[in-house]
């Protein structure tokens, strides 16, 4: 009787934790490349992952869809501290001080302001972190397959997807993102801007950080 009721106890423990596991699953990852589930779209996040750590100069053309007008950017790193020149606008970063500043360091102030460009419909940090995150975003939300590239931007080979949103019937509603193998930003086409790498060098000193 009583080897009985323990066979019955056993049978009950394994039978509420079979269901248990049947109602709770395995942990979602929470990994970038699982989250957009889309093999072109990681292809070009993983380049963008390496962006912050990469030592180089580089310059863009930037267009806000709304204007058209063109800015020239210009982004320079070397171990950590960046210089990032848009229009007359700088942002500096050393890991213990940044600072923004306008017209030739005549108005500053310290923290990165990136309303001083928000016209742009950009942040300072356009060429990696940023557009990496709009990337995911936009790879999240697309409602079908993206067509992924090679191609070669500013003498440098890259790797870009099409991305189609919602509401867009056609390939115009269409947004293309381009990253360099190196590891930064190198083209994107969308709504609201325009964004072109056009030179970059990965021979970089202490005087392209300097004003």
């Amino acid at each position: 009787m009583v080897l009985h009721q323990r066979r019955s106890l056993l049978l009950f423990g394994t039978l509420v934790l079979t269901l248990t596991g049947c109602f709770t699953g395995e942990r979602p990852s929470l990994t970038p490349r699982s989250s957009v589930d889309d093999a072109a779209a990681g292809a070009v996040l993983d380049r963008l992952g390496g962006a912050e750590v990469l030592d180089f100069v580089a310059t863009y053309r930037i267009a806000p869809t709304s204007t058209g007008n063109t800015t020239r950017a210009t982004v320079a790193q070397l171990g950590g501290d960046r210089r990032i020149t848009i229009g007359n606008v700088e942002y500096t970063s050393d890991g213990e001080r940044s600072q923004t500043c306008r017209n030739d360091g005549e108005d500053c102030v310290d923290f990165l302001n990136d309303a001083l460009i928000s016209d742009l419909n950009i942040t300072h940090m356009f060429w990696g972190p940023a557009f990496s995150t709009r990337l995911e975003l936009d790879a999240s939300r697309r409602i079908g397959p993206s067509a992924g590239t090679a191609t070669t931007v500013a003498g440098q080979a890259a790797a870009c997807v099409d991305v189609i949103l919602p509401g867009a019937a056609s390939a115009t509603g269409t947004v293309a993102y381009c990253a360099l193998d190196a590891g930064i930003l190198a083209r994107y086409f969308g709504a609201d801007v325009s964004i072109e790498l056009t030179n970059i060098s990965f021979d970089v000193s202490a005087s392209d950080l300097e004003r």
